[in-house]
């Protein structure tokens, strides 16, 4: 009897693999902008969407150019181990720093205050792809920490700060989603149809 499987001699250089590394300011592949730490846990980039279809009498289900975009929510869960007052200041939109007064620490506070600036340009997923040199990037744009900030801290075991960042659409354009993904075309399928 006869296997179906999809597997082919190009399978192992088609998967994205291991745990990424997040960049705020992404510019381009030279310059992925600033690495904001290690992660635990893994992180990951959603784009949730609701799709409508559109009824119209006649037809007994949906119907092939009725539907359409309604809703588009991108974001990313950054599950991060390493510490920084940058870090807690993401996961706290309006949050500023001060000196505490003395030379040993910030003096992190917030006064219910959301400004412009305390979105980042963007935030990228960058992770390596089985057969390329080059990677996969995920990117969200207009970005900013949506999520609880929590801290816990367990004998035996590192904290983890769960950053979860939201994109935003560009008020002077919004029809282009705030998301975008590269993906290298060295791995790209190349039977006629895909």
């Amino acid at each position: 009897m006869a296997r179906y499987h999809g597997v082919t001699s190009d399978t192992p250089d088609r998967f994205v693999i291991d745990s990424g590394k997040v960049y705020v300011g992404f510019t381009d592949l030279t310059d992925m902008g600033l690495c904001i730490g290690a992660t635990r846990g893994g992180s990951t980039f959603t784009i949730e969407q609701e799709i409508r279809e559109m009824p119209v009498d006649g037809a007994k289900g949906p119907v092939k150019g009725c539907d359409r975009i309604t809703k588009v929510n991108a974001k990313m869960t950054l599950n991060m181990v390493e510490w920084s007052t940058y870090l807690i200041r993401m996961a706290l939109p309006g949050a500023a720093k001060a000196d505490y007064g003395t030379p040993t620490h910030d003096d992190i506070t917030r006064a219910l205050q959301i400004a412009t600036t305390d979105y980042k340009d963007n935030i990228a997923l960058v992770g390596e792809v089985s057969g390329s040199a080059q990677p996969i990037v995920c990117i969200i744009s207009n970005a900013l920490g949506s999520g609880n900030f929590e801290l816990g801290m367990v004998d035996n075991d590192e904290a983890v700060c769960k950053l979860e960042v939201k994109a935003h659409f560009d008020p002077s354009d919004l029809d282009t989603e705030p998301w975008e993904i590269l993906f290298p075309q060295d791995v790209e399928l190349t039977t006629e149809g895909a």
